[in-house]
């Protein structure tokens, strides 16, 4: 009796080996069948991408606009705390700048980030207008006119 037991058993995990076995075969093969009709049934390949807009090279007076950029940006929040009945002219400004120096996306985003610099650096400083923020207004200002004259004297514009 301990025999044929012992054979029933084996008999009946062999069975079990081999109908996983069969089920595993079968989960292969129609993996494999329905490979190539999930290929065909994927949507075609996107046309290339228009060609990047090409990167304009470095200018030697890069600095100087990206200071003027700040600046634009620290004036553009100076004045709507100390002249809030004023329309804010330096985001026009800041605006026709980007259009002219900075078409594509790599030097725009540095013309912008110093814009926002040039006012979140100041919009942490001052939380309404002082004696203080009134002469860095004139100092800016200032400043603005000077980059914008060297910039125009040494390379035209």
């Amino acid at each position: 009796m301990i025999r044929s037991s012992l054979n029933t058993g084996w008999a009946g995990s062999r069975q079990a080996r081999l109908l996983s076995l069969a089920i595993l075969l079968g989960l292969l093969f129609a993996i494999l069948v329905a490979i190539p009709y999930a290929e065909a049934a994927s949507p075609p390949p996107q046309p290339p991408a228009a060609p990047a807009q090409p990167i304009a090279p470095p200018q030697p007076y890069d600095a100087q606009l990206l200071r003027l950029s700040e600046i634009l940006g620290a004036l553009s929040y100076l004045t709507s705390i100390c002249e809030p009945a004023q329309k804010d002219p330096f985001r026009g400004q800041m605006q026709a700048l980007l259009d002219a120096e900075a078409p594509g996306p790599p030097r725009r985003d540095e013309y912008a980030g110093a814009f926002n610099r040039g006012y979140r650096g100041l919009a942490a400083t001052y939380s309404r207008c002082t004696d203080n923020a009134r002469a860095l207004i004139t100092r800016f200002r200032e400043e603005g006119v000077a980059i914008t004259r060297q910039v125009r004297s040494l390379y035209g514009g």
